[in-house]
């Protein structure tokens, strides 16, 4: 059981008597007023004994529920072909259909159920409207002050945008017709960027996907191809053994496209995408090169409004990201890796139980640096990802000493999965534990196993698992059957995934990390300055290594370094110029050693990058200082107009 009962997010449709094998959404946004209205077509098959169809939903309204008229032969041509669910053609055949049944459903908070149904096959229509308080979608301005809206990953997942079987395992496919206003553009989830029709903007998908997957975003963007400049690589014509349910999958066909893969950015006129452009080709195929053939057919990327409270969010092919990647000198794009590694791990192999999500984010965290370290030409690459374990740790430590210890647990040995246990605490939002666990899990099976097997490993992981939904359990089987150091694997998986406490991690390198030393000799340099500060000698490290000192600042049990020194150690090394995680890490200094000169610089930061703001703000509030305090409050009332409710309401139980 929870220890917040209230706090766990129901699965009820996993109690449904029947499952939705597809859907059809006809759906029309209307972004001045801020709602979506239209109709959701189910194609319902008969699973259990009763008679009972659960919808999961939140903050919906539906106005009607009709059963269409159709004899179970029909509704079965279009199940049994996944060309068929494709159809443009047929999609409008069966939504313009006018003969029907008007049902008598029963509401819940959480969903929705029609009872009493008859057929083994049917397909029913809800017709609904969302309401403003729907956690689902941020309606927000863009950077350049126009209308758009998002789904970034709710706690309720798409359950304020339509009514679905909410459940990792209830997978299902899906088609849209959407109608966005003149001017606007749309992106979503999907097999393909969609087309015009005379009635909006047509989209599918034949991959089968639990349905919190989807995504979209629609605003005034502009929109650019990725070009990628690459050789044609040798054709991989193995056909490899699908263990998934049925649809067309990649791994069952030669694989003739190599690392290139249809790619585009939507942005707004105030963002500048090219360096975003140069990485991404890079970036694919770097992780094509380790992970094997590509899983989804295409990838657009929607640079978001800094004022969308996320850094990035993944979905089948589409994922948004936040301009704070793209900031400074020396911007966050090994980010990016994490985003599009995410295909392969968290969509095309995803944890059956939701409690389990480090098996998508511990995978995709590890990823986020061994791309970086792939492309690098840096000498000392090596020393470098172990640099970044030890500052990723100081993260995993801060975290598990602010969130709930029922919380620190990334992985369950109970087998119910009826709730996703402690989904909706407001600590989900903001922790990093399952990322940063499983990613540590995966650091220890590198020195257990070396790096370059682990990798071969890792495609062997994805060929053995595409398109599955696995648990702790299996994960950490298919590890110790690919190397013979079991006991160690199993010992780092009790440690790791299954506590929920901090684990110990000792900084064993296997020879002196130079870049490591530096920030020590940096360290003892700040702790009693006499001269010229030292400087970093190594550019490509030096971000890490700023992020490390500032890191180990926070740590001395001396807190108070004079406000003197502070000035003078950002004067010197600039952290706020660097890229948007050392200028965070310079703002909780100067809020640590309450500098009151340097407060324009947080404010600053906040205005600038509310998607990492936060914790800065309950700092600011538990100063107990009134200056601090003014510069939180003032902050979130500038910015209020411009965020999304389910960050509006985090911040808002902080300062106030």
């Amino acid at each position: 059981m929870s220890c917040h009962d209230n706090l766990d997010l129901p699965l009820l449709s996993l109690g449904s008597d029947y499952k939705v094998e597809h859907y059809m959404l006809r759906l029309t946004c209307d972004i001045e007023q801020r709602y979506f209205s239209g109709d959701v077509y189910v194609f319902i098959k008969q699973v259990g004994s009763g008679s009972t169809l659960i919808l999961d939903l939140k903050d919906l309204h539906i106005g009607a529920v009709e059963e269409v008229n159709a004899n179970e032969e029909e509704v079965s041509i279009l199940l049994d072909s996944f060309d068929k669910r494709k159809s443009n053609e047929l999609f409008m055949y069966w939504t313009s259909k006018k003969e029907r049944q008007t049902l008598d459903p029963h509401f819940e908070s959480w969903c929705v159920k029609v009872e009493n149904l008859q057929k083994k096959k049917a397909v029913l229509c809800f017709s609904y409207h969302t309401k403003p308080e729907g956690g689902s979608i941020s309606w927000v301005l863009d950077n350049d002050g126009k209308c758009c809206c998002l789904t970034t990953g709710s706690l309720v997942n798409n359950r304020s945008l339509f009514p679905y079987q909410d459940a990792p395992t209830l997978m299902a496919t899906w088609q849209l017709l959407l109608q966005v206003p003149d001017g606007f553009g749309a992106a979503t989830t999907g097999d393909d960027r969609g087309f015009s029709t005379g009635m909006g903007i047509y989209f599918y998908t034949s991959m089968l996907l639990p349905l919190s997957t989807f995504a979209l975003a629609i605003g005034k963007w502009k929109r650019e191809e990725i070009p990628f400049h690459l050789e044609l690589r040798t054709l991989d014509d193995r056909i490899i053994e699908c263990r998934h349910p049925d649809y067309p999958c990649p791994f069952a066909q030669s694989d003739f496209g190599g690392p290139k893969i249809p790619c585009q950015v939507f942005y707004s006129n105030s963002c500048d995408p090219s360096l975003f452009k140069d990485y991404i080709p890079s970036s694919i195929e770097a992780i094509f090169h380790i992970l094997g053939r590509h899983v989804v057919p295409k990838l657009d990327f929607v640079i978001m409004p800094s004022s969308v409270t996320c850094l990035g969010f993944a979905s089948p092919g589409l994922i948004l990201i936040s301009p704070s990647i793209l900031y400074g000198h020396s911007p966050m794009l090994a980010r990016l890796g994490h985003e599009i590694s995410h295909s392969w791990f968290g969509i095309n192999i995803g944890p059956k139980n939701w409690n389990e999500e480090w098996i998508s984010e511990g995978f995709a965290t590890f990823m986020e640096d061994v791309v970086d370290l792939k492309m690098s030409k840096f000498s000392r690459r090596t020393e470098l990802m172990e640099l970044k374990a030890i500052n990723r740790y100081q993260i995993l430590k801060s975290d598990c000493q602010n969130v709930d210890p029922f919380m620190q647990s990334v992985s369950s040995l109970n087998s119910e999965t009826n709730v996703v246990i402690n989904g909706l605490h407001r600590d989900k939002t903001v922790s990093q534990i399952p990322y940063l666990k499983g990613y540590f899990f995966l650091v220890q099976l590198v020195k257990i196993v070396g790096l370059d097997p682990l990798l071969v490993a890792l495609k062997c992981y994805i060929e053995h698992f595409h398109g599955c939904l696995i648990t702790t359990t299996e994960c950490v089987d298919f590890f110790c059957h690919q190397f013979q150091q079991k006991e160690e694997i199993r010992h780092q998986a009790q440690i790791w995934l299954y506590s929920s406490s901090l684990p110990e991690w000792k900084t064993e390198f296997s020879t002196i990390n130079i870049l490591d030393a530096q920030v020590t000799q940096h360290l003892e340099y700040w702790k009693r300055p006499r001269g010229s500060p030292p400087l970093f000698p190594f550019s490509q490290a030096m971000p890490d290594q700023v992020l490390a000192l500032l890191d180990r600042l926070l740590e001395l049990e001396s807190k108070l370094i004079p406000a003197k020194s502070v000035r003078r150690l950002i004067d010197h090394y600039e952290p706020h110029l660097i890229n948007a995680d050392t200028y965070h890490r310079a703002c909780e200094l100067i809020v640590a050693q309450q500098c009151t000169r340097l407060l324009p610089m947080v404010r600053e930061f906040l205005l600038q990058h509310p998607a990492m703001g936060a914790y800065l703000y309950g700092e600011l509030v538990h100063t107990n200082r009134p200056r601090f305090q003014v510069v939180a409050r003032e902050t979130y009332l500038q910015l209020e107009s411009k965020l999304d409710t389910n960050f509006k309401t985090i911040i808002r139980d902080l300062i106030f």
